[in-house]
């Protein structure tokens, strides 16, 4: 019987909570049943980026370390980067974002891009982002 357990890529927005007051988001706890979890590259440099003290430092290299030794980290390829350009532009027109948040919003729309290079689900509580990227981009999104 084929395993039917979901791909996942947690957003930076589910980890933060965890990795800083050691909180569970409740939607992992939902009826998703047990999730092969991905980490997105893009989201381990934002949390290396956030890290302030050696000790988060310390906990986010095991992070990367066991999603590293079992394969299971997801890179943006060079057609994920062109796709995102795109998208972007699309947003900026449709919404009139400033560029400031344009910049932010890339980090999201690569997640998206990755998420859906490997059928997985990207489970976040910024939900307003994903959901105008989702406008664009073809992905599966849990939040």
């Amino acid at each position: 019987m084929a395993d039917a357990r979901i791909k996942v890529i947690l957003d930076t927005s589910i980890y933060i909570p965890f990795i800083n007051e050691g909180i569970v988001d409740p939607i992992l706890e939902s009826d998703i049943g047990k999730p092969v979890i991905y980490l997105s590259a893009v989201v381990i440099a934002e949390l290396y980026a956030g890290a302030l003290d050696n000790q988060s430092l310390k906990l986010l290299d095991k992070l990367y370390k066991a999603f590293y030794y079992r394969q299971r980290i997801v890179t943006p390829s060079a057609g994920d980067w062109q796709t995102a350009g795109k998208v972007i532009a699309k947003l900026g027109r449709k919404y009139g974002f400033e560029n400031k948040y344009l910049a932010k919003i890339q980090n999201d729309v690569i997640i998206a891009l990755s998420a859906r290079q490997i059928g997985a689900s990207i489970i976040t509580n910024n939900t307003k982002d994903f959901l105008r990227i989702k406008e664009f981009v073809n992905f599966k999104l849990i939040a």
